[in-house]
């Protein structure tokens, strides 16, 4: 599907629920442009602890959020989040006047 079915995230929720995971080092949050990196914990190779987000204009297209929702375990907050400020839910716009 094109991008119009889904709705477009806020960089700042996904950046906010990044860090409160607890997964990554939150000194490490580094932000250039329209990127932001983080580096999680642990002791693995640094290459498979870099987190890279790229948004457009503060925004992040769904599939971008759902795969850093997945991996930080907030799968329900963003569905929340997208009820709440998209009106959004279940794979389609609602309509709260009913």
């Amino acid at each position: 599907m094109r991008s119009e079915y889904h709705p477009h995230v806020d960089v700042d929720f996904i950046v906010e629920k990044i860090i409160s995971s607890g997964k990554v080092d939150v000194d490490s949050k580094l932000t250039s442009g329209n990127s932001i990196s983080f580096v999680l914990k642990g002791n693995k190779p640094f290459h498979k602890r870099f987190v890279l987000i790229r948004h457009i204009d503060q925004k992040l297209s769904f599939e971008n959020a759902m795969a850093q929702a997945i991996k930080f375990k907030f799968i329900t907050g963003l569905l929340q989040w997208c009820e709440e400020h998209k009106d959004w839910k279940e794979g389609e716009y609602i309509s709260k006047n009913k």
